[in-house]
């Protein structure tokens, strides 16, 4: 049970041996398994180890309802004021970093956060809050391990400032993002997509690299396929669950029947197949809770990385339709001044006023070529790093489940082999 704020905080279980889901997560014993989920390379030149443990309820079965988590972080980075620190936090301080990180970092795949549930968030169960806690620790080393994300100052506040400060530097950081200009991606939802598709008769995609189109459409396809995968899945952990309820109601029966039965031999046979098929009940919940810890949220969490760089995809799209739109606006302002000019008694100040106009078309053009050519730029790098890491995890992924699913199978012939003798024993 996780405890409510009520009460004194519980740690968790380590277990043996980590998921892959879990290899960016620290045990309660302080050993980090950090890396098996990272590319090898930013494992291997981690600085950090962070935790995400201790849940505790505030304001149980009411919509105000939230959990708090203690985030405990160890680093080497000489820019942290602290080389050990602890904070508080709760989902939205997550879901702020993520946001501030998005904002600041166009072109680069944010790690992923949980997807937020207000029917699970009122409900609060202990296996809503445990995901949450292991998906949270997930996104936090996966930032930390970035070589474009690591030196991030909102990180480092994130994870060294107190609540109080916290709190004043989210409303801080709020009211920057309030009072800051519309910038290029504002441009872009101020005029509407709709009139930059249709400049010069292009579409975005004739100014844009073949390869990079291949890539975003295998990108697309990828999230359909992992979200199917996902979903079978989850039905596979849920006929394993309820293949370990068969099996423990059947030990029920049997257990009964061999009660009820006269003949002492044939009555021990009964209690000893009950008996280890109460076994095999127990090794099937465990296998199904392994195998959704092991599987089916490690391929939930791909969805969510295959999403995030699908989020990427969309910003880089609407960079380009900025661009195409600030050309066309610029393009316009000019050909109004070449008009007026060769025009006859047009005023002075309606010229002046044309060409500030311009000046300022000019500026906006160069500024939406930038921060698109800034996002082309990191998505050269940021989509092989994505790739690679997602063809390690996944190569990973599969052999675990390989290898427990064998180690399942074995376990299952090894219980009834045992039985094999007495049955047939029986028989004579």
């Amino acid at each position: 049970m996780f405890p409510s704020s009520r009460g004194a905080s519980a740690s968790g279980q380590h277990e043996e041996p980590p998921p892959p889901y879990e290899s960016v997560v620290m045990s309660d014993a302080g050993m980090s398994t950090m890396g098996r989920n990272a590319p090898q390379e930013d494992a291997q030149n981690s600085s950090f180890d962070i935790q995400v443990k201790d849940p505790i309820k505030h304001g149980e079965n009411s919509l105000s309802a939230y959990v708090s988590y203690k985030v405990c972080t160890k680093t080497s980075l000489q820019q942290y004021q602290q080389r050990q620190s602890e904070v508080l936090r709760r989902f939205k301080d997550f879901a702020w970093l993520r946001h501030q990180l998005q904002e600041q970092n166009r072109g680069i795949v944010i790690p992923a956060l949980p997807e937020k549930s207000v029917v699970q968030k009122y409900q609060m169960t202990n296996e809503f809050i445990a995901q949450r806690q292991r998906a949270l620790t997930i996104f936090l080393n996966r930032v930390a391990v970035h070589p474009a994300l690591q030196h991030s100052r909102d990180l480092q506040n994130f994870l060294e400032m107190d609540e109080n400060n916290w709190a004043l530097e989210m409303a801080r950081g709020s009211q920057e993002a309030a009072r800051r200009k519309p910038g290029a991606f504002q441009f872009l939802r101020d005029f509407g997509q709709s009139t930059a598709n249709i400049m010069a008769g292009k579409t975005a995609d004739e100014e844009e690299d073949p390869d990079y189109i291949k890539v975003r459409e295998s990108i697309v396809q990828l999230e359909t396929h992992l979200a199917e995968i996902h979903r079978q899945a989850s039905r596979l952990v849920k006929k394993q669950a309820e293949h370990g309820v068969s099996l423990e109601e059947f030990s029920a029966s049997m257990a009964a029947l061999g009660k009820c039965e006269k003949q002492p031999p044939l009555s021990m046979q009964f209690e000893r197949v009950a008996e280890w098929a109460g076994k095999l009940a127990k090794l099937s919940k465990e296998q199904a809770d392994a195998l959704s810890l092991s599987f089916e949220e490690p391929l939930k969490e791909c969805v969510r990385t295959v999403r995030s760089a699908k989020k990427v995809i969309a910003d880089r799209s609407s960079a380009l339709l900025v661009l195409q739109q600030a050309k066309m606006d610029l393009d316009a302002k000019r050909t109004r001044s070449s008009r007026l000019r060769s025009s006859v008694g047009v005023r002075e100040d309606r010229i002046a006023e044309n060409e500030r106009e311009t000046k300022e078309a000019q500026g906006r053009q160069e500024a939406a070529k930038v921060a698109y050519e800034t996002i082309c730029r990191r998505m050269n790098e940021e989509l092989s790093r994505f790739q690679q890491q997602r063809a390690q995890e996944t190569s990973q992924l599969l052999y675990l489940f390989a290898k427990s699913q064998a180690q399942l199978a074995n376990d299952n012939a090894h219980m009834w082999a045992q039985l094999v003798p007495t049955a047939n024993g029986g028989a004579h």
